[in-house]
This record gives C-alpha cells, structure tokens and sequence, in this order.
C-alpha cells in the first residue's frame, strides 16, 4: 500500500451521518439512479394521465350528464383525480421492485448502502423522501400543468392538487415499502399490484362518484388514501366542498403515512440492521 492510498483512507469519515444527513445521502442516491431510468417512466407518468383526459374525459366525457358529476364537465370532474393517481402510478414503480431488488443480488443497492456509514433508517428515510417529496413534486407537476391545456380547472387553488397528490403518495409510500421488504419471493409482487395499486386506481372516486358504488363496497373507498386525496384536489380544482372537511381528509393521509413508517422501519431494521 502506497503513502499516498494509505493517507487518503486515513483522511475517509466513516462515523455515521446525522438523521438528516443520512437521509439526504440516500437520497442522492435515488436521484442518482432515476437518472438512468427516468425516460421509462415517462409514460406511466406522464402520457397515460393525458391519453386518459383525451379518451375518458373528453371523449367518454362527451356523452355523460354533469349531473351526475356535481355538475362539473366530466373531465373536469376526473382531472383532480388524475393528478393523484400519477402518484400512486409512480408508488408502484419506485417502492415494490427497487425496494425488493434492494435486499437482492439482482438488484442489491440497499446491501451496497449498508456497506458505507449509512444505517437502515437512513437508507429507508432517503428512499421515502424520493418517492414522496421529489416525484409528485416533478411528475405530479408536469401532468397538472398539461392537463390546464384542456380547461378543466375552475379554481385558482388548483397548484394545491399537487400537494394533495404528494399527501397521498406520503400516506401510501412506507406501506408499499413495508410490503414489498417484507415478501421473500419475486413471484408474489404482484400481489401488490394486484390487492393495492389496481383497487386503490379503481374504487377511489376518479372516474365516477364514490357515492354511486355499491354500499358492500363503500368501506373500500373510505379507507382508500387515493379517494381522500381525491377529495382534496377536486376541492381544489373545482371549489367544490369535500366529502369530509379537508383536516379530516388531511388527518387520516398523515395517520397512514406514520403508521406505515413505523412499520416499515420495522422491517428495515430487521433485514439491514448488521
């Protein structure tokens, strides 16, 4: 070993960073990875909201009573829901196959970050702050800004559509996280897809009224957190008044988003902790 390489790795910090600038580490990280996969998202991100506003809302749209939507054109009565479902679009390409490659030798970069001075909270927080902070606030922004292009909003408020889009993703993220750590098996994440991300798309008042689906099924869009971002963004978009008061609304995405981050840790903790 040479003076020189034996100086500079006497020179390395190896204590472990702050909570805060653990965080930022990994989530510089993050950042650094979308770089090379950003234009595979484009268009579950970005594209699919829009063909969705041409083919559902305008042109599906064309033929339904605003009656029926509160008396709101039915594209605007689904734009506010977009938004948000970009979100959960994004949830379920950053934290199901990259959380679970992450413990993997196919994938393998939350075992990468263990061997440098983060810890598991650290890499779980960055990771969190990617998908929560970084992506509705870029991607969410981008669609809502296009769909302005078709008239559909009514209300100066309707920037506030992105911040409830980033609640919901909040609120759905470290869930999504705790899942897909906690699967073994590569074949069993659909399961997320398939009992999460599609009847959270599906049964969350986007394409038609909550109110008209059956009663046994009602309980689903209650608890879904896409339903009360929804909620949010159409009071935004619209000024329309919400189902519950927006705190209410507000509350419950904040109660999932910390329950589902102690649970989350949880599992971190115990697969990365040595």
């Amino acid at each position: 070993m040479s003076a020189d390489t034996a100086a500079a790795q006497a020179t390395v910090d190896r204590t472990a960073p702050g909570v805060a600038t653990g965080a930022w580490r990994a989530f510089l990280l993050q950042m650094a990875l979308y770089k090379h996969v950003w234009h595979g998202t484009v268009f579950t991100s970005v594209l699919l909201p829009i063909l969705y506003m041409i083919s559902v809302g305008i042109g599906v749209g064309s033929y339904i009573d605003p009656a029926s939507t509160g008396g709101l054109d039915y594209a605007a009565f689904i734009a506010p829901g977009l938004v948000c479902s970009v979100a959960v679009m994004m949830l379920g390409n950053d934290m199901v196959f990259p959380v679970f490659g992450g413990y993997q030798d196919w994938g393998g970069h939350y075992l990468a970050q263990r061997a440098t001075p983060l810890g598991p909270l650290d890499i779980l927080n960055g990771h969190l702050a990617y998908a929560v902070i970084f992506r509705p606030f870029t991607n969410c922004t981008i669609v809502a800004i296009v769909l302005a292009f078709f008239g559909v909003y009514t209300s100066w408020w309707a920037a506030l559509a992105i911040v409830a889009a980033a609640l919901v993703s909040a609120a759905l993220a470290p869930w999504l996280h705790f899942w897909a750590s906690s699967i073994k098996n590569d074949a069993n994440l659909n399961m997320i897809f398939r009992f999460a991300v599609m009847p959270i798309s599906l049964f969350s008042g986007v394409f038609f009224p909550a109110e008209t689906m059956p009663g046994f099924l009602q309980p689903l869009v209650w608890i879904s957190p896409l339903w009360h971002g929804t909620e949010l963004a159409r009071a935004a978009t619209a000024d329309v008044a919400p189902a519950l008061p927006p705190v209410a609304h507000i509350a419950y995405l904040a109660a999932l988003a910390v329950a589902g981050w102690f649970a989350a840790r949880r599992v971190v903790q115990r697969r990365l902790n040595f």
